[in-house]
């Protein structure tokens, strides 16, 4: 939006024969203050216009209000929608986060509790061939759960087979928030803009009060 307004508003000042970068800056800061109303913000930008040439300036100003508008309006739209599919994204992951942590919960009552019997015929099996010693676990249900580590040449192997189930769930958890931090960043960049806008609008009537002064300056001369 902003290029295409830029361009535009240009062309159409330099069809006035005034080529100050300060006055489509001030033109666009007036047309985006929220605070005036319609009829103010034209005869205010009506007379600045009025004040650099002797060409007829109301009707170019009332084209410059409705394609600013509409320019506005635009904007606005693609906006909300880019709100809109990154809440959806957040929401998505959140969802995907929540059925892995459910689908793990509903896994972990089905697994078989072991009897003493077959406990120690585990054991004697694992080290039989050579199994390290296996690692006690009690779970949150209070079940005991028995990690095997395996063969020393396959202890990786088996890590990373216990480990994937976390590691996705935690993946899917880390770009959930990732995709709140970036929400998050372009809401503070929007403000940082906002302010950078209100920072120019003050430079640009400070410009103006001196170029009126001037100007009465040079009338009286």
């Amino acid at each position: 939006m902003t290029n295409e307004w830029d361009e535009w508003l240009t062309a159409s000042l330099m069809d006035l024969s005034i080529n100050d970068e300060t006055f489509s800056e001030y033109i666009t800061q007036l047309c985006s203050e929220e605070t005036m109303e319609d009829g103010e913000r034209r005869e205010v930008i009506v007379e600045f216009l009025s004040e650099a040439t002797d060409q007829p300036v109301e009707q170019l100003v009332d084209e410059m209000l409705r394609r600013n508008a509409e320019w506005r309006e635009k904007a606005r739209r693609q906006e909300e929608e880019m709100k809109q599919k990154a809440l959806e994204a957040v929401k998505l992951q959140e969802r995907e986060a929540l059925q892995a942590t459910i689908s793990q919960q509903e896994i972990k009552p089905a697994k078989k509790q072991l009897s003493k019997e077959e406990k120690q015929a585990r054991e004697r099996l694992l080290a039989q061939y050579g199994y390290d010693l296996d690692e006690v676990v009690e779970t949150a249900d209070g079940e005991v759960e028995f990690i095997y580590k395996g063969k020393k040449d396959d202890k990786k192997s088996s890590s990373d087979e216990v480990l994937l189930p976390k590691n996705r769930n935690a993946e899917i958890v880390k770009q959930a928030e990732q995709a709140k931090r970036l929400q998050a960043q372009a809401e503070h960049q929007k403000q940082v803009q906002r302010n950078k806008e209100l920072q120019e609008k003050q430079r640009l009537e400070k410009e103006k009060e001196k170029r009126r002064t001037m100007k009465k300056e040079k009338r009286r001369m």
